[in-house]
């Protein structure tokens, strides 16, 4: 009988900050690195006149047709964008699911970019494009239904949340059980979480998104405190004083710090939940040297 507790798995992103406060800060400045990179690549790819006006805060106040040309002109940058977006997260992921699930393969920071990066990039951007097919026809959907009436536009609109949240935790396996059988296994994930699993996951995933709220406001007192004790905010981004450059470097580190926890937080307890639906025993695990 599978063994699953929501609350245990949901914890599992606590448990990885603790044991592994060394991978986590490898993760983070990977991140850091990859969004940088991304960022250069997408100044380099759009539209520089796009570009200029968005600096400007100009968009609004242009030809809607304008703007329509350039972002057409701009549309493969965009995809490009989004796919290196989509291999740097799918990347950080192999490192927690591999954390979790075979802690025994190492690389640097037990992070690889081979062929389970690869599937994991895959199963995110089939993810991906369903999400975005759903959240277009939902706003469709939900415009229609407002012309009628507001009621009848909150209802609906009520409704295609619910539908997105079911099929959210439907396919929320999807990910872990791709890297851990080798394979795309969107279909089994879909199998693996019905009937009381689902209300199982649901409860899990809620759990680890408070987690994260939490984390996430403990971080942010910590940031605020640790700009006030350096002078402000003006100070710290002059770094103008050994306080206020200590100041800048702690406030820097909590920044790229802070995705990679919300990104171990919400991924993390999948892989567990995977772990204990199929009876897998959970390997040992070292801490950071």
């Amino acid at each position: 009988m599978n063994r699953f507790s929501a609350s245990e798995a949901a914890l599992e992103g606590f448990r990885l900050t603790r044991e592994r406060p060394g991978t986590v800060l490898a993760w983070s400045g990977l991140y850091f690195v990859g969004v940088l990179i991304i960022a250069l690549v997408m100044m380099a790819s759009l539209d520089p006149h796009f570009i200029e006006l968005a600096k400007k805060g100009q968009l609004l106040n242009r030809d809607p047709e304008e703007i329509g040309a350039m972002l057409a002109s701009s549309l493969p940058a965009f995809l490009l964008v989004v796919l290196l977006t989509i291999v740097l997260f799918s990347t950080v992921m192999g490192g927690i699911y591999r954390l979790v699930l075979r802690p025994q393969e190492h690389g640097f920071a037990h992070l690889r970019f081979g062929r389970d990066e690869l599937r994991l990039t895959a199963v995110n951007l089939l993810l991906f494009g369903m999400g975005m097919a759903c959240l277009t026809f939902g706003i469709g959907v939900i415009a229609l239904a407002e012309s009628a009436s507001p009621l009848a536009g909150f209802l609906v609109g009520a409704a295609v949340v619910a539908a997105t949240i079911w099929l959210g935790v439907k396919l929320s396996l999807a990910t872990p059980m791709s890297f851990a059988t080798h394979r795309i296994a969107i279909r089994s994930a879909w199998r693996l979480t019905g009937g009381r699993r689902f209300w199982e996951l649901l409860g899990m995933i809620v759990l680890a998104l408070i987690f994260y709220f939490i984390v996430w406001i403990l971080v942010t007192i910590i940031d605020l405190a640790v700009v006030t004790a350096a002078g402000g905010q003006q100070n710290v981004q002059a770094a103008s004083s050994p306080v206020a450059f200590i100041g800048f470097v702690a406030t820097l580190i909590i920044q790229l710090v802070l995705p990679i926890l919300q990104v171990i937080m919400v991924y993390s307890p999948l892989a567990v939940a995977y772990q204990q639906l199929t009876d897998e025993a959970p390997p040992a695990r070292t801490a950071d040297a």
